[in-house]
């Protein structure tokens, strides 16, 4: 009964003047569009991974069992997807999709509807962004998408472009269902990520998501999902991240990264355990004149938060400060003397640490 009353109230609400077919048949006719515009510019990626097995055998030998070690190489396979964002060939994907990768093969519909392949390299790619770059090897010019100028909101159509599962191009429509999170997925740390109910699988990684201009508010990166297939929970790295590592790939605008100025301690379940502190980054050294300083974190500090999201480890806090633009100020939460404290900082800037700027990264 429940159901049918949603579904009356859909019916008079489109039929209403509120939504006129008139309106119902724009909505389509935008959808077509960005269809056709989508079709030549997002591509199919297959990768190559050249593996290596070892294998120890026994042979018999003047009637000896011997073991004879051997090793056995192989191609594995990978599928993905990918936006072309500019016509001299560069298409961005996620770097999960590329990463290790012997030979890339980029697909894609020509101008007379007939697939083209091509040969494709890593031009740039950073694994904590979980971006890459790819080069066309080709003089050919190319269709590309553009990416929106304004941040991706609650509400707004989503657009997912891909090639699930390897079958020909597909795009499902939903829309923006939460901004600006981080999550854990796979072992990967993803922050600021896009929420949407528009349907991605695997193979859509790397694709875009749209909006009804056909503008990129998204790369599609993963899915949260109890049983392995689509759940209603996809996820993208929101397009200004995305453009942000693009321009800086190329050298197109100089790379500017956070940077707090420790050096981070492992620290293991059995020492989070004997400290009483369920997980965090432990600070192992403080540099002299460093934000950290200036926060008056010391060694031995356990950071446990960072901007109220939950550090599980180094490689989260890592993450987090590494996902931020130099000047900005950030709430941290760190463990000392059996007591949460709070602390504010001001990022600093990577590249204007001194000569000892390996042992103090972040």
């Amino acid at each position: 009964m429940k159901k049918l009353l949603i579904t009356a109230g859909l019916a008079a609400l489109c039929a209403g003047p509120a939504f006129s077919q008139e309106d119902a048949l724009k909505v389509q006719q935008a959808f077509n569009a960005v269809a056709a515009a989508a079709r030549p510019a997002v591509v199919s990626i297959k990768v190559l991974r050249e593996e290596v097995e070892r294998v120890v055998a026994p042979e018999f030998y003047f009637g000896h069992l011997v073991p004879v070690e051997r090793y056995y190489k192989y191609d594995s396979g990978g599928l993905g997807s990918g936006v072309l964002v500019d016509p001299a060939g560069y298409v961005l994907t996620n770097e999960h999709v590329v990463g290790g990768a012997d030979r890339i093969q980029v697909i894609m519909k020509g101008a007379d509807g007939r697939e083209k392949k091509y040969v494709a390299e890593v031009a740039a790619s950073d694994q904590r962004l979980d971006l890459a770059v790819l080069r066309i090897r080709s003089k050919d010019k190319f269709p590309a998408l553009k990416f929106a100028e304004g941040p991706a909101k609650v509400g707004d159509w989503a657009l997912a472009v891909g090639y699930p599962f390897g079958f020909r191009q597909t795009m499902t429509s939903g829309i923006v269902s939460a901004t600006d999170l981080s999550m854990r997925i796979q072992g990967r740390r993803y922050a600021r990520l896009l929420q949407t109910d528009a349907a991605i699988n695997q193979g859509n990684s790397g694709g875009p998501l749209l909006n009804l201009k056909g503008e990129i508010i998204g790369i599609n990166s993963a899915i949260f999902s109890p049983s392995g297939a689509f759940a209603g929970m996809g996820f993208a790295i929101p397009a200004q991240e995305a453009r942000r590592a693009y321009e800086e790939f190329l050298g197109l605008k100089p790379a500017r990264r956070g940077w707090l100025g420790v050096a981070l301690a492992e620290m293991d379940p059995a020492a989070a355990a004997r400290l009483g502190v369920p997980a965090g980054a432990m600070v192992a050294r403080v540099m002299p004149g460093s934000p950290a300083q200036a926060a008056r974190l010391r060694r031995g500090d356990i950071v446990v938060t960072f901007d109220g999201e939950e550090v599980q480890d180094e490689a989260d806090l890592l993450s987090f400060i590494y996902s931020r633009k130099p000047g900005d100020k950030v709430e941290l939460g760190y463990y000392r003397g059996g007591a949460v404290n709070r602390a504010q900082a001001v990022l600093g800037e990577q590249q204007a640490a001194p000569a000892a700027k390996e042992d103090f990264d972040y």
